[in-house]
């Protein structure tokens, strides 16, 4: 044990513990005092900041109340405002709404001051309601106390029931259909501009847009003047064509009519005849105006009894016998249409047809009539051709557009043979009558029959039916003569082995060249009951696509191979470039194809081939010069071959590639040469033989 020499105090005394805790307590009484103190500070600037927020409202309500006093007494501080605007009223035309809010805000926006408040604005918007409007309006403050409704919960609510919501896209779909139509283009010009603003669109696509929307005789006066680049230029540019041709038109009908001298108006009329001078020949006195007679002249004629159309007396115009019998020059010498000399004829559609009988051929015209029920002929032409003639079994009675009765038909031709418009074919019967003004008729019948296309602009059939595609319509391009061997030029048979050298006439390329006589293996083109006709489209072509385009049609035409047409099948025609670089023609004939009754050849198998010609040793192969075209297409289906080209529309009259029986025509030809094999199955082209 060593001794302790200081005096160190002992915590667990507790009269250090007294005097500890009533020093805290004395800590806590000041802290409680302190905190009694900033409590009451704090009460009492929240008092006065409460204070005088109150004044500063009551000032402001002061302030407002006593605004448009001063307003009104001193101008010279404020600027006056015009509180008595009211905008027009509205009555619910959801079309109206957008004007109706913009006059409303521009008023808010002249007396800023007044329309402060929220239930300003609303008022001047309710009273200016009317109808349906106003009706919505009361029963929406109802529920809603203006006091306490703010002016955009409001406005919002007016703009979902009144106005549109979706007006840009409105305005759009407006906009694209706009047309000018007869209207001036400052009216038209109105409502495009009202509309381009709403769609929200550029002046780049306005400017075509407008240009789409003007009418026809604007577009034409534009096309003579230089091309505006802006919106702007073109609308300017079009006011201007339509200010001219109005002031055009203006001066054209101002402009007193010239009057043109007819010298027939100034001949004097030729007078009756009378008993005492026959010989005196009268000429028709009609030629007087669009009326034929003047109105003295007819009516000195229905006083006195004389005919409207000679001149002369007793009888009447529908009997009057000049008119019915006019002199006709002979059947030959009657001009074949088209002569100048009968330019005074009215127009009528004729069509060229040739009426043969035996050894006689007649080309004439015949007219088109749909008026007419059946076929007619003159009595005249069928004496001429010696047609042959048949009794009917009941009598026709011919009536005009009145019912009164012209003639009465006893009888008609026997089958005639007529080719119209070049290679239309057909036999027909015509009625006989006496018409020799209009010797042949094609009436309603016939062309109920073949339904043509009729262009009467041009007065000719631009079109037949497909009835006569297939029963009427034959080759318009003669017979193609096949060369004489002796008389072609030289054939190169040096490459050809000379056992061949007998067969020189097969490797003339003329002969392979020309259009092959109808034989009866022709290609026929059998299409499905009822399935539409293919119609293709044009193939975009290059430069040197056209190119060989038009050497291949002009090179097919000369050789007979195609003709134009007028069928209503149209295939596809396009190129194909070849390994060599060069062209291939092709036609689409995809859709024909889907359309063609198939025809089901059989193909042998490749063992039994095989075995076939097993003990042969010798092969020839023949490359046939334009394999196809060697076959003729059956007469009658050429129509179904059409295809469109730029330079226009075009048949086949010999086997196209890419028909979907073609390899089945081309594998059925003539028997094999006599000791020579070809076994269905191997190329018509392919030989095979046990000697040499």
């Amino acid at each position: 044990m060593t001794e302790r020499t200081g005096h160190t105090p002992d915590p667990a005394d507790p009269e250090d513990l007294r005097q500890t805790v009533s020093q805290q307590g004395i800590f806590l009484e000041l802290l409680y005092s302190a905190i009694s103190r900033i409590t009451s500070v704090q009460e009492d600037l929240i008092s006065r900041i409460k204070n005088t927020t109150q004044t500063i409202a009551k000032l402001t309500e002061l302030q407002d109340c006593s605004a448009p006093v001063p307003t009104a007494t001193s101008a010279s501080t404020l600027i006056p405002e015009n509180v008595r605007q009211q905008p027009e009223p509205f009555f619910g035309d959801v079309s109206a709404c957008g004007g109706f809010l913009l006059q409303c805000d521009l008023i808010f926006q002249q007396a800023p001051r007044y329309y402060q408040a929220d239930h300003a604005r609303i008022s001047l918007i309710v009273n200016s309601l009317r109808s349906k409007a106003l009706q919505w309006a009361q029963a929406f403050l109802a529920a809603h106390p203006i006091t306490h409704l703010p002016f955009e919960r409001f406005l919002g609510e007016f703009r979902l029931v009144f106005d549109q919501p979706r007006k840009q896209e409105e305005a759009t779909r407006r906009l694209l259909s706009l047309k000018q139509g007869n209207r001036p283009v400052s009216e038209h010009l109105i409502d495009f501009r009202i509309l381009a603003v709403e769609a929200g669109w550029p002046d780049l696509a306005l400017k075509g847009i407008f240009y789409q929307s003007l009418n026809e005789r604007i577009k034409d006066h534009l096309c003579t003047q230089p091309e505006a680049d802006t919106f702007e230029n073109l609308v300017t540019a079009a006011l201007r064509s339509d200010l001219r041709l109005q002031e055009r038109q203006t001066e054209r009908k101002s402009k007193p009519p010239s009057t043109l001298v007819n010298p027939v108006l100034h001949l004097p009329l030729v007078a009756p005849a009378s008993p005492a001078s026959p010989s005196v020949k009268l000429e028709e006195p009609m030629q007087i105006g669009h009326s034929k007679l003047s109105l003295e002249e007819r009516k000195k004629r229905r006083d006195e009894g004389l005919c409207f159309y000679c001149g002369q007396a007793g009888h009447l115009l529908s009997q009057c016998a000049v008119r019915l019998n006019p002199p006709n020059p002979p059947l030959n010498d009657r001009p074949r249409g088209g002569n100048s000399e009968t330019s005074h004829v009215p127009k009528f559609l004729y069509v060229p047809v040739k009426i043969c009988n035996q050894s006689k051929i007649l080309e004439t015209k015949a007219l088109i009539d749909s008026g007419a029920e059946h076929s007619l002929m003159d009595q005249s032409l069928v004496q001429e051709l010696s047609l042959p003639v048949e009794v009917l079994d009941n009598a026709v009675n011919a009536a005009g557009l009145g019912g009164k009765q012209l003639s009465r038909i006893t009888k008609r031709t026997g089958p005639v043979l007529v080719f119209t418009s070049g290679n239309h074919r057909e036999y027909l019967h015509f009625f006989i009558t006496q018409c020799p003004q209009t010797p042949l008729i094609l009436g309603f019948s016939w062309l109920q029959k073949h339904n043509p296309c009729l262009d009467w602009g041009s007065s000719r059939v631009t079109n037949w039916s497909t009835f006569c595609m297939a029963n009427c319509l034959q080759s318009a391009v003669p017979h193609t003569k096949l060369p004489d061997p002796g008389s072609s030029k030289e054939i190169d048979l040096s490459n050809i082995p000379t056992c061949y050298h007998d067969l020189r006439s097969v490797f003339c390329k003329s002969r392979a060249s020309a259009l092959p006589p109808h034989r009866p293996y022709d290609c026929a083109i059998e299409l499905l009951n009822g399935a539409p006709l293919p119609k293709s489209k044009l193939y975009n072509l290059s430069g040197p696509e056209k190119s060989s385009m038009e050497a291949y049609i002009q090179e097919a035409l000369s050789l007979g191979h195609i003709r134009p047409s007028s069928s209503p099948v149209a295939a596809g025609f396009f190129f194909v470039e070849k390994k060599d670089k060069t062209l291939r023609p092709c036609i689409d004939f995809r859709e024909l194809n889907q359309i063609t009754v198939k025809d089901k050849y059989s193909l042998p198998l490749l063992e039994s081939v095989f075995n076939s010609v097993q003990q042969a040793k010798f092969f020839t192969k023949l490359d046939l010069r334009n394999a196809y075209h060697l076959v003729r297409m059956r007469e009658g289906d050429e129509w179904k071959t059409a295809f469109n080209t730029p330079l226009g529309h075009f048949e086949y009259l010999v086997m196209p590639f890419g028909l979907t029986n073609a390899p089945a025509v081309f594998q059925t030809p003539p028997p094999h040469p006599p000791n020579a094999a070809a076994p269905r199955g191997l190329p018509s082209t392919t030989i095979k033989n046990k000697k040499k």
